[in-house]
């Protein structure tokens, strides 16, 4: 018996296309038409995985079909692979990033930047027609070779076995060495041994905890990212000048702007407008490297300022989301919960401290642009110290108005494992708010217990 696939509606097809075309970095355009097709004919043949009707599903985002930007945000996270083998071969350069990073350098320089998780979609999308099973065990082994590759006690999100193994068309892999993370450093390392050599590798080193307002330190980052865009410049072979770095910064400003400002519009409602992947998909648009494409995400997320604007006016209840759901607030690195099923035990996810940190902030536009960038960069609050960090995530909780915090971390993440117990006791002293910790694997399907656990804290809530 075949697996369930989940079908839109052609009662919803009119409605979406009356929206707007996605204009993409190359001047090409897609038009929702297109977008339509792909989504009932194309798409299901190829990733029935993403349709499939299955208990882990976890994302319901796409299911909202009366939200245009939902369906667009799928259109770009199943055509993704697809994108980044055209633009190989249209020669353009990708280089591999960390996450919890702006990149706006990267844009300067016309490379695409990917942090992990995109690495890990590229590498997912190159084969076709595979159920969640299949896809999940395929995930499993890939890590199981990292693991023997590289090392079980580093976080296996960052697709070193992808690279290594010849699947993607990596140029450069050039992370900053963030506080986020403890094995960004560890894990560019990793690649001079592997047998891959031919990637360029970097680390834009990152003077860590309180030095945001020390010039040294400032001094010392920028001159990390001029690094940075020199060495992007001699795989792309084109001279990045100032003024390119400059439009770089307002044009993800522009985009920051814009998530910031959905995401309060989004807090502002009594009846969530979404439920939990739509907004998680919708506010991290503002970083807009999040298709690997700066162009298209900007032009979704300008469209979705308009559709939640008038679902928050109207009093309109997100799809799948029950009444007076108990707000969550999630904090860690590269993690997530299984937010359907979270709706249906009674909660939503109303934020992230994750990607929030930097789409929350803006760079200075008349100076330096290096200067500034490096400014901003040191300022973000996931990157300060515990009490700093503390501190601003509970700003963010007040204003999401959350009913509890989850942290998680990652297996082998050991900077998110050493600090979460701090975080969440100080948020619970001053905010008085139910806190719970989890540790998660990497390994497939989010498997039945950690559902179990998160089930019983929406319970207490």
């Amino acid at each position: 018996m075949g697996k369930q696939l989940f079908r839109y509606s052609e009662a919803n097809k009119e409605g979406f296309l009356d929206s707007d075309n996605i204009t993409f970095n190359d001047g090409s355009i897609v038009t929702p038409e297109e977008i339509w097709h792909y989504l009932t004919v194309e798409g299901p043949v190829k990733y029935p995985s993403a349709f499939e009707v299955n208990l882990y599903q976890g994302n319901r985002g796409s299911r909202d079909e009366t939200l245009p930007t939902s369906l667009k945000t799928r259109y770009l996270g199943l055509t993704f692979s697809a994108r980044m083998e055209k633009a190989k071969d249209n020669g353009k350069s990708i280089a591999f990033i960390q996450g919890g990073q702006a990149v706006d350098p990267y844009t300067a320089a016309d490379t695409i930047a990917l942090r992990p998780g995109l690495v890990n979609q590229w590498n997912n999308g190159l084969e076709y027609g595979n159920d969640i099973n299949k896809e999940n065990l395929r995930r499993k082994k890939s890590k199981e070779k990292a693991f023997h590759d590289m090392s079980f006690e580093a976080c296996q999100t960052g697709g070193y076995e992808h690279v290594q193994a010849g699947n993607l068309r990596i140029d450069v892999i050039a992370p900053y060495t963030v506080l986020r993370c403890s094995d960004v450093s560890y894990g560019v390392e990793a690649h001079r041994h592997g047998p891959n050599k031919d990637v360029k590798l970097l680390n834009v080193d990152f003077p860590l905890r309180n030095q945001a307002d020390k010039p040294w330190a400032i001094e010392y980052f920028a001159g990390n990212l001029r690094r940075l865009v020199h060495t992007l410049d001699e795989v792309t072979g084109r001279k990045t000048t100032e003024d390119d770095l400059l439009k770089a910064i307002k044009l993800h400003n522009e985009g920051r702007r814009l998530g910031t400002e959905l995401a309060e519009l989004w807090w502002s409602a009594d009846i969530p407008p979404t439920n939990s992947d739509d907004r998680a998909s919708l506010v991290s648009l503002g970083n807009l490297e999040t298709h690997g494409d700066v162009q298209a995400s900007l032009s979704v997320l300008k469209e979705a300022r308009k559709f939640i604007a008038e679902r928050v006016k109207n009093g309109v209840k997100g799809h799948a989301v029950t009444d007076n759901p108990k707000r969550l607030f999630i904090l860690g690195s590269c993690v997530g919960i299984n937010g359907s099923r979270s709706e249906d035990a009674g909660a939503i996810v109303v934020g992230r401290d994750d990607q929030w940190s930097h789409c929350s902030s803006l760079v200075e536009e008349e100076g330096d642009p290096y200067y500034n960038l490096a400014k901003t960069t040191l300022e973000y609050p996931y990157e300060q110290g515990i009490e700093k960090r503390a501190q601003w995530t509970i700003e963010q909780i007040r204003k999401s108005r959350a009913d509890g915090v989850i942290f998680i971390h990652n297996w082998g993440c050991n900077t998110q494992a050493a600090i979460s117990r701090p975080i969440v006791d100080i948020i619970k002293r001053e905010t008085g708010i139910p806190t719970y910790i989890h540790e998660r694997d990497l390994h497939g399907l989010r498997d039945e217990q950690e559902q179990n656990r998160v089930n019983a804290f929406i319970e207490m809530l």
